[in-house]
């Protein structure tokens, strides 16, 4: 007698069948769609946070004291956090300089202030006479807290600090740079250039989520200006008496990002010296970079241009 397999068998093998290539085709579509939908979604919220970088902007350093701002979120949330700290500083090596050194840098606005800087994490310390131990240095600093707006979701990140706009994802070990910060080089006749430095600082306590469209409102607050002539420091020579001028970037996520955008800037320079590196010190050789460092940081040198450097720091407040 022949071995048979009935017909019911035979309809639930079929049966699974279909069902298991359905399954494919629905996992399939679905990651279609859930990706679609990300792509969608990232990329309006990129041309919002590009709208609120140009807002800030405008009430920071424009003629508009206050402005409204708006947003559509489909899920995850935004909110303002304290963020990383915007840091220029110029160092003396032999711990020699006082506040009447920091005093003279500054031809008009904001004068810096005597601190102790450690060159590798930019940690910031009240002057003593035993600064110069290890990687700490004595310097003029003028420092800002910058904020951080924050959108969260999933696991993607978008963030607007010091006047940049980032994107990153929790698996990727880089962050993207979306829209650059406003540091900008004017260069007029002759060797004379303009080094204009502006960061708004984001104050509040915004915080929103979930879907719809929400607005907030930015107006501006109080502002740190300070103007340097005459700047010539970098290309191993000092500058009064200072040895190096920095810029510095303290508890930022986008470290990576931050060192890329000073790397192609002009004047400033992110191979540094060793002491920058605390894997560096005391060893040789070992080249020190911005991105070895263990923040982001760059040293800016003039190249012997006659150099004029401008920062200011504004304070604008986030309210809903």
């Amino acid at each position: 007698m022949r071995n048979a397999v009935s017909e019911v068998t035979g309809y639930i093998y079929i049966f699974g069948i279909v069902m298991a290539v359905l399954a494919i085709v629905f996992v399939q579509v679905n990651n279609m769609v859930e990706d679609m939908k990300r792509s969608v979604l990232s990329q309006s919220l990129e041309k919002s946070f590009k709208r609120i970088q140009y807002i800030v902007y405008s009430v920071a350093f424009g003629d508009v004291p206050s402005q409204v701002a708006e947003i559509e979120l489909q899920g995850g949330n935004m909110f303002l956090s304290k963020g990383p700290e915007f840091i220029v500083a110029f160092v003396n090596s032999s711990n020699t300089i006082s506040q009447d050194d920091c005093n003279e840098i500054t031809s008009s606005g904001e004068k810096f202030r005597l601190y102790c800087l450690n060159l590798s994490t930019g940690l910031i310390y009240p002057n003593t006479t035993s600064c110069n131990v290890g990687l700490n240095r004595t310097a003029c600093i003028l420092n800002t807290t910058a904020g951080e707006l924050r959108y969260e979701y999933k696991d993607w990140l978008l963030s607007m600090e010091a006047g940049a706009v980032f994107s990153k994802y929790s698996n990727a070990e880089y962050s993207k740079l979306l829209y650059e910060p406003r540091i900008l080089l004017n260069t007029t006749a002759g060797t004379s250039k303009y080094l204009v430095i502006t960061i708004p600082s984001l104050q509040g306590n915004l915080s929103i989520g979930g879907s719809g469209r929400f607005k907030f409102t930015v107006e501006e607050l109080d502002n740190i200006f300070s103007k340097i002539d005459d700047l010539n420091i970098g290309s191993n020579h000092q500058w009064k008496n200072f040895d190096y001028a920095y810029v510095l970037v303290r508890d930022t996520e986008h470290q990576s990002a931050w060192c890329r955008f000073f790397d192609r800037f002009e004047l400033l320079n992110t191979t540094l010296i060793a002491e920058n590196c605390h894997n560096c010190y005391g060893i040789s050789p070992c080249v020190c970079t911005c991105e070895k460092a263990f923040i982001p940081m760059a040293m800016i040198d003039t190249e012997n241009y006659q150099t004029t450097l401008i920062v200011v720091f504004k304070s604008v407040l986030l309210k809903s």
